[in-house]
């Protein structure tokens, strides 16, 4: 009888472990032991985590214009220096219409941070960068596998900011890093999605681009969450999660049902593309964590009220 107490109660206790769920932060994937912190994380004892501290310039820059743009960035010193151009744009942008002699001139920085720092962007010279937002680098950096990372953006004339992406891509695989080509290509549709819409919204009240990147952070957030929960994600809960999302920023009412759709589509496609299940150890999952957690205690009250009724029938008490 003793043996086979203490036997179901080793079941029971790895039952009881295995039950709780903890997410990890990755921004790329390595061929190596080593792996890439994204928006500085490890994934294991065994893996280190990948720093950067490196810039990758617009090809098409003078001398004058580098000086000007790496000043820009707060470049002080040696550090590790790339060049942007056509070619990159074409392998990391393929849907952008850019060719191998593409003048490129958005320049950025790229340092990685400890782990949880999320990405944070800096648009050094926001009179010159035209087009594409900080909060729209920032989702897209994410989308792409990027985090607990500092961008800081910069360009020497007036540009609307892609190659700027584009070198943060060459960036990760210059240091070492590998950056998953179908994530790349969901992070450009994603800000041209937004891009787009920030535009059709632009003037009318109460409306933002940073309320709109905030409510797509959040409903990424919330799908990988009920991803990590093992559910299936329907298109309806999918748009309804958009919703959800769009109307906590208080911008529900100003997106057309054209706007919702495009959204929903970008998320399905997210869905249909695994990459809600890579941000499940990517994302801040504080929240399922905790309810899992809160179900895990009952789980343990349920293990010592069941050995306590056995004690008591072992015992005669």
């Amino acid at each position: 009888m003793k043996f086979k107490k203490k036997s179901t109660l080793a079941l029971a206790l790895i039952l009881f472990s295995t039950s709780i769920y903890s997410g990890t932060a990755v921004f790329a994937e390595s061929d190596s032991s080593t792996v890439q912190t994204s928006e500085t994380a490890t994934t294991s004892s065994s893996e280190q985590a990948l720093q950067i501290n490196a810039v990758a310039l617009g090809n098409a820059l003078t001398s004058d214009q580098k000086d000007y743009t790496l000043n820009a960035l707060g470049i002080k010193g040696e550090t590790p220096i790339y060049t942007t151009n056509g070619e990159d744009l074409m392998s990391f942008i393929p849907d952008g219409g850019f060719t191998k002699d593409w003048a490129v001139y958005s320049s950025v920085r790229m340092q990685t941070q400890k782990k949880g720092s999320g990405i944070s962007v800096d648009i050094a010279t926001p009179d010159k960068i035209t087009k594409i937002t900080a909060a729209q680098y920032q989702n897209a950096a994410l989308t792409a596998g990027i985090s607990d990372a500092k961008l800081t953006v910069a360009s020497a004339v007036p540009i609307d900011g892609s190659g700027a992406l584009a070198g943060v891509y060459k960036i990760v695989e210059e240091s070492g890093g590998i950056i998953k080509r179908d994530r790349v290509e969901v992070a450009q549709n994603e800000m041209d999605v937004l891009s787009k819409i920030t535009e059709e919204n632009k003037d009318k009240e109460g409306y933002s681009d940073e309320a709109l990147n905030a409510a797509q952070e959040q409903a990424k957030t919330e799908l990988a969450e009920k991803t990590a929960a093992g559910e299936k994600l329907s298109q309806s809960d999918i748009q309804q999660t958009v919703q959800k999302a769009l109307k906590s920023q208080g911008i529900d009412d100003i997106m057309t049902s054209d706007q919702v759709k495009e959204l929903t589509s970008l998320m399905s496609d997210m869905k249909d593309k695994n990459i809600f299940e890579d941000f499940v150890g990517q994302l801040d999952l504080s929240e399922t964590k905790k309810q899992i957690e809160e179900k895990s205690k009952g789980l343990w009250e349920n293990i010592k009220s069941f050995f306590s009724g056995l004690w008591d029938s072992v015992t005669g008490k």
